[in-house]
């Protein structure tokens, strides 16, 4: 069973980004980075812009506490990556863990073509499969049409046995299949530009056939607990409803009942 997309594409070029995401058009691109802290956001950032735009590094504390967007101009095209903190970040509040997050879709303003779910190779454990869920939950259901998992530590697997190592693991092969397939990328080998255009040709692909992920899109999906409090509030009344229903049948089958028994005893 194949999940991943094998694409070839012209050598890309970069040149310096801005601080802000341009504006969308049918030329542009969109990227959020999702994951744990430590497991290579940042530096997959810089692989796909090309250059080091993004802080990164090993430390005690986790290097990206805000959600910031970097652009370069790639084969043409302006694309926008937007980093954001670690979930279970330690540093943030899970108040500020949330604005951040609704600040990541404000800066790919009006949408998200791709996010990017990032995980080491060969350290993907249930854990992972419980953030995606979370992930859902942040940004809605719908946000699974616009997820690729995305593996970093490319330089450590063999991308030929890719497929066939998804097929073994259960947990990877769920989320595989629920997201818009998998992409690898060495972050060591900055020069390897074919590897950034084949992601690229796989969001394009997302594009064609889902659109993009928009505000709104999001803007709804925060409206999910007040929906759970309906479905709450719909259950209870309906509970007292069929109580009350059971209460007039059971009114109804006893009147009957005495009913009968008066007129039996009448005519003894």
């Amino acid at each position: 069973m194949a999940y991943s997309m094998h694409y070839r594409g012209s050598q890309l070029n970069n040149q310096p980004s801005n601080d802000a995401a341009q504006q969308q058009s049918n030329n542009n691109i969109n990227i959020v980075l999702l994951g744990k802290t430590g497991v290579g956001k940042s530096s997959s950032g810089n692989t796909i812009l090309g250059g080091n735009r993004f802080p990164c590094g090993r430390s005690l504390s986790a290097v990206t506490q805000e959600s910031t967007v970097q652009r370069s101009v790639i084969g043409g095209r302006s694309v926008s990556v937007i980093d954001t903190p670690g979930f279970f970040c330690t540093n943030l509040t899970q108040e500020k863990l949330s604005r951040e997050f609704a600040r990541s879709v404000f800066l790919s303003s009006p949408g998200v073509h791709a996010f990017l779910f990032v995980v080491p190779f060969g350290r993907f454990t249930k854990q992972e499969e419980e953030i995606l869920k979370k992930v859902t939950k942040v940004f809605g259901k719908d946000v699974l049409k616009h997820v690729i998992l995305l593996f970093t530590y490319g330089d450590e697997c063999i991308r030929e046995n890719m497929d066939k190592e998804i097929d073994g693991n259960d947990v990877v092969r769920r989320v595989v299949q629920s997201c818009q397939g998998y992409h690898v990328l060495n972050n060591k080998d900055l020069t390897d530009r074919q590897q950034v255009s084949d992601l690229l040709m796989k969001i394009d692909s997302i594009e064609r056939n889902q659109g993009y992920y928009t505000n709104e899109v999001y803007e709804w999906a925060q409206k999910w607990p007040w929906e759970q409090y309906w479905e709450m509030f719909k259950k209870f009344f309906k509970a007292i409803i069929d109580f009350f229903q059971n209460v007039a049948k059971s009114f109804d089958k006893n009147h009957w009942r005495n009913g009968f028994v008066y007129e039996t005893l009448k005519n003894v």
